[in-house]
């Protein structure tokens, strides 16, 4: 109900009929404005904001600085106007100042300052572009939550797909005529990949099983139609016109319309806010990382002394013989399952004749009939775990290579963690080295 909700209000409502909302217009001549702008305010009501220039030449250039969407000269009854800010606006405004031309007895003529590149007929195919590294990237995140890879991997993983997605977004537009020829729009279609998915994927551990709601509500319900790409923003609500210069697709639309039409005006503030983006999103990232490593260290003084004092832990980390990253994996919390209570646990360390850890040292775990129940191999800090032994004695083998096999035969207590170390020797007699109380079968 929530993305149907969310697409009625924030797609239908404000596109079913678009309307100008304080649409920036020069007018040659101060007189000329001021009556313009009265004739407006009485019928479109805060539909233009009305400004005056002294001449021509000041029209046009205002035009391409990007401070007005048009500019209108009386005398000749000519606007001048940029279509790549979109074909709509030109309708629009072509509406609104035909009736004033009449009014002077001349019909109204229009002048393109900044016409789309041949493929963009429609004035859209930018963003359209752009529609596709705004959305994927999300979509990544989402997959690499559920996939076994370290933070690290992941996060590789999505730098190498802005990169790629970029390069095939580009030679794609580039082919069909819809953009010119700029390396600086790899830039800022990279830039919008990575301040999406970082920021996403930063959301996860603080918004948890929320964050596909959150991250659509983000980069689709608030970003598309704030824009300006499919509707030209000053004939949105004043509230998308507010969110258009905050949100990243607003602003990689603007940039790239800014390198490739008008001389690179108003690109450079766009590309900071995208790189604002990217940076939100790797503090996030840091902080959650940290905040990880401090609770699983919590977990562990816990484990351990709740070990110490021979009684049940709290809750018991993932065992080492299933996957394991070395950073704080993120995991999508609205698939992954409750962590278990574990009801009989055996954990240990396998040490050589000098004390030091025996890493990879093969563990296994039968029960009374032989049957293997559980087989490991130790962490890089010769540890193992094994949860939910069965009420009945089970024989634990550690082995090397190279050494002489130890073989213990114990029986795990409900709701206890059972310590059962080995120490494998070449020299000696390799053997299990059990601390007092645990029981033997």
């Amino acid at each position: 109900m929530f993305f149907v909700v969310g697409f009625m209000v924030f797609y239908l409502i404000p596109f079913h009929a678009p309307a100008p909302h304080d649409v920036p217009v020069a007018v040659v001549g101060d007189r000329a404005a001021a009556g313009i702008q009265v004739s407006f305010d009485n019928s479109v009501p805060d539909g233009y904001d009305i400004s005056s220039v002294p001449d021509e030449g000041a029209a046009r250039q205002a035009v391409r600085d990007r401070d007005v969407v048009a500019a209108y000269d009386p005398s000749a009854g000519e606007m001048f106007y940029a279509s790549a800010n979109g074909r709509m606006a030109v309708q629009m405004l072509r509406q609104s100042f035909a009736p004033v031309a009449a009014q002077s007895g001349q019909q109204l003529t229009l002048t393109d300052l900044a016409a789309t590149a041949p493929g963009d007929v429609m004035g859209t195919g930018l963003f359209y572009c752009l529609m596709a590294m705004n959305i994927a990237p999300y979509v990544l995140v989402m997959m690499l939550l559920r996939a076994e890879l370290t933070t690290r991997q992941k996060l590789g993983s999505m730098v190498g797909f802005g990169v790629v997605s970029s390069l095939i977004c580009y030679f794609t537009a580039l082919s069909l005529d819809v953009i010119y020829n700029d390396p600086l729009l790899l830039l800022v279609g990279f830039l919008l990949t990575q301040g999406i998915a970082w920021t996403a994927y930063g959301l996860v551990p603080i918004v948890k099983q929320f964050i596909p709601g959150v991250a659509i509500g983000l980069f689709v319900l608030l970003s598309l139609p704030s824009s300006g790409g499919a509707i030209p923003l000053h004939f949105v609500h004043p509230i998308f016109q507010s969110l258009h210069h905050v949100m990243p697709l607003g602003n990689a639309v603007d940039a790239m319309r800014g390198i490739l039409y008008f001389d690179g005006t108003g690109a450079l503030r766009s590309t900071l806010v995208l790189c604002a983006w990217f940076v939100l999103g790797a503090a996030l990232v840091t902080f959650n990382h940290f905040r990880a490593k401090r609770l699983a260290a919590a977990r562990a003084s816990e484990r351990d002394a709740a070990e110490q004092r021979d009684e049940p832990a709290g809750r018991e980390a993932q065992a080492e013989y299933e996957h394991e990253d070395d950073s704080g994996v993120t995991v999508d919390p609205a698939l992954e399952a409750p962590e278990p209570v574990h009801r009989r646990t055996l954990a240990g360390a396998v040490t050589d004749g000098s004390g030091a850890a025996v890493p990879g040292a093969s563990v296994t775990v039968t029960d009374g009939r032989g049957v293997q129940i559980a087989r490991m191999l130790t962490s890089p800090e010769g540890e193992y775990r094994v949860h939910d032994l069965p009420d009945e004695p089970v024989t634990v083998v550690a082995s090397a290579v190279g050494v002489e096999p130890a073989v213990d035969r114990l029986r795990a207590r409900a709701g206890r963690v059972e310590r059962c170390d080995f120490l494998l020797d070449d020299e000696s007699e390799s053997r299990s080295v059990r601390p007092a109380g645990v029981a033997g079968a």
